[in-house]
């Protein structure tokens, strides 16, 4: 049978069913992504076996496993549906669009983004924001798919992306405490004076990084030329899966927070925290934007774009200018 005849309309109908049972490995789940009924799924399915002449899942008591020549028949759909899916959204004219999904590390969304959104929305009160506060990045295909407009990334900017990027600001980080915690704990003077303190570290800084990377960064600009046997002094304390997480500690007095600047502004103003060195060094890491191709001709994203370029502007000088201050 030639390639021609096996693409009938039957076939071309299965492949949405095909694609959401393979995903999730269960007709009963697709049927509900789908809003059909189990028995339609099961039918679909049946019929492109049928048709190809080949089993493309074992069906198990619970669920299903995919047989090799269903997993690779999957790879050439999900591309082709994810391919069709980004055409289609590229070909759309530009307009307003009243919507905009916006995905950011949660800590950058509750200690930066959040207090600064209002702004935004007084600019543009027609676009309704759905912002996900989620870890780390996603391909261009699955921003496609789970329709995320924009990124706002933390971490190492990348120079070989097929995704379109735009730099927004560059970030410092400072050793800080809590006044009270300081009150009571010995005098941090030197390096070596931080093992007699509790360390609070972010674990996953941004994806790929080290566990003790920022404060081992810190270490090597405040004391340069230092070694291996300096850097271990701050490889213990607690660890957390978020910054907020490891800054909320060190305000309720748990010990030393290695904090990006940009998040700590207010607590540092407030004198909330306080710098346990006087030294901010900057990160090897930055912030950036992500645009989804599919969508970034959309006014909505423009104007998101032009207004957070904007904001991480003008907050880079006050930062500035209140790093100049402490000094």
């Amino acid at each position: 049978m030639s390639q021609r005849q096996l693409l009938t309309p039957l076939v071309m109908h299965a492949m949405k069913y095909f694609d959401a049972a393979a995903r999730h490995r269960s007709f009963t789940r697709a049927a509900e992504e789908l809003h059909v009924t189990q028995g339609a799924v099961s039918q679909q399915i049946k019929g492109l076996e049928e048709q190809v002449g080949v089993a493309l899942f074992k069906r198990l008591p619970r669920g299903l496993a995919i047989t090799p020549e269903g997993e690779r028949l999957y790879r050439v759909v999900r591309k082709v549906l994810r391919d069709l899916e980004t055409e289609l959204h590229a070909i759309q004219p530009a307009g307003p669009n009243k919507t905009l999904l916006i995905r950011a590390s949660p800590s950058f969304s509750m200690m930066w983004l959040m207090p600064r959104l209002n702004s935004f929305s007084r600019l543009y009160p027609d676009i309704e924001i759905r912002l996900r506060g989620e870890l780390f990045g996603m391909s261009a295909a699955l921003m496609n798919e789970e329709a995320i407009d924009v990124l706002v990334m933390y971490g190492q900017l990348p120079d070989d992306s097929d995704q379109q990027v735009t730099a927004l600001m560059h970030e410092y980080l400072m050793p800080v405490a809590s006044p009270d915690y300081l009150k009571q704990q010995p005098t941090v003077l030197e390096p070596a004076d931080f093992l007699k303190h509790k360390l609070l570290h972010d674990d996953s800084p941004w994806e790929g990084a080290p566990a003790f990377d920022e404060w081992a960064a810190w270490l090597r600009s405040y004391a340069p030329g230092g070694n291996e046997e300096l850097e271990d002094t701050v490889r213990h304390g607690n660890q957390f899966n978020l910054s907020q997480l490891a800054i909320n500690a060190a305000l309720q007095g748990q010990g030393i927070a290695m904090a990006r600047v940009s998040l700590i502004m207010d607590e540092l103003q407030r004198k909330q925290l306080v710098p346990v060195i006087l030294q901010a060094v900057g990160s090897s890491a930055q912030y950036f934007l992500v645009f989804n191709h599919g969508t970034s001709n959309r006014e909505s994203v423009k104007f998101f774009k032009e207004w957070i370029v904007a904001e991480c502007g003008k907050f880079e000088l006050e930062r500035e200018s209140f790093l100049v201050s402490l000094a």
